[in-house]
């Protein structure tokens, strides 16, 4: 049984994560951490988990556990990362602080680095790509909702050097920006559909990018028509007026595609032994994915331009944050991939 604690388990992502853990048959919570609702019950923040186990300060949390998972604000992780390994334990980060080298991480989310010796240790967390580097990881740099969507939607395409021209567009639900944001009131969002830091500003970005590069970098296939190439891509994020739920649509031009059922064979075989990723030719749905830690991905060749057109959708708090995170936990323990993720989603 390993002993896991939740620093930040009054955030949505720690919600998830405690509703998916509680039904781990190879976990033991032994403490949830919130320095907002410290000293009272769960349900205090969260009514849906009717239990009498109350939130605790960080430090009453961390006192037991093997496993720590952080679900924090960037900036915090890095504080308290280098004496959790001291400790011993292991711990698994649902931030940004250790996704990117720390002088990109600098420049993108304006806040110094604290703790950059760590960030060569660190396992980046999507399981799909970086299954094998999991058994030994310490730390896990686990990545968000959008980031997740988009390199899965791309993946192949630039494992075969047809990753040209990118463009993501990408919309979310309002539970993406957290508990506490600012502008997510209902009457600020309903009936309202918004860009936000487009054209080269979001900070996730450059994290998509280093992704793709480090999948071409593999050249797993490269096509006789693919060629490999510095990766950048335009990434536009919108704001949905919907409480779960990433969609993602995005376009490559590779100056020779396949056709579309080339493009289906490459994803399908590409992805033939994920069990949280499913190729459909049906266009995916955020609804389709709520409470699951599934990515909907389906294609389309636009023969007049030449584009490929991706669609992915996936449900942000989960195989966007926490359930991808315990798909990491699993991988870093030795159970089964699946454990504890449920792959049906919520209907209707």
């Amino acid at each position: 049984m390993i002993k896991v604690a939740i620093i930040g388990a009054s955030g949505y992502a720690g919600a998830e994560l405690i509703r998916i853990l509680r039904r781990h048959p190879g976990v033991q919570l032994v403490g949830l951490a919130s320095r907002t609702h410290a000293g009272q019950p769960l349900s205090a923040a969260w009514p849906h988990l009717p239990d009498p186990t109350p939130f605790t300060s960080p430090d009453a949390a961390l006192a037991e556990a093997d496993t720590v998972f952080l679900a924090t604000p960037n900036g915090y992780a890095m504080q308290i990362v280098p004496t959790l390994l001291e400790r011993g334990q292991r711990v698994i980060d649902l931030s940004a602080d250790y996704r990117l080298p720390p002088p990109v991480f600098e420049a993108w989310y304006g806040l110094p680095h604290t703790s950059p010796e760590h960030y060569p240790n660190a396992t980046y967390g999507l399981v799909e790509l970086h299954r094998h580097e999991l058994p030994e990881a310490r730390l896990v740099a686990n990545p968000g909702c959008y980031v997740t969507a988009a390199t899965l939607a791309l993946a192949p395409l630039a494992a075969e050097g047809l990753a040209h021209h990118l463009i993501v567009n990408a919309a979310s639900g309002v539970s993406g920006a957290g508990r506490d944001a600012a502008g997510t009131s209902f009457a600020e969002i309903n009936e309202d559909y918004k860009p936000y830091k487009p054209a080269g500003t979001h900070r996730h970005t450059p994290e998509i990018e280093l992704n793709l590069a480090r999948v071409q970098a593999q050249g797993r296939h490269v096509r006789t028509h693919g060629e490999r190439r510095d990766l950048t891509l335009t990434f536009v994020p919108h704001l949905v007026p919907m409480t779960r739920g990433i969609l993602v649509t995005a376009y490559a031009t590779p100056p020779t595609p396949p056709t579309e059922a080339e493009l289906y064979e490459l994803y399908r075989a590409f992805y033939a032994h994920e069990p949280f990723v499913r190729v459909t030719e049906a266009l995916p749905r955020t609804k389709g994915t709520w409470g699951a830690n599934t990515v909907w991905i389906a294609l389309r060749l636009d023969a007049r331009t030449g584009r490929i057109v991706v669609f992915a959708a996936l449900d942000n708090l989960v195989k966007g944050a926490a359930g991808q995170a315990v798909q990491n936990f699993n991988r870093m323990h030795g159970f089964d991939e699946t454990t504890a993720l449920d792959t049906a989603g919520v209907w209707p």
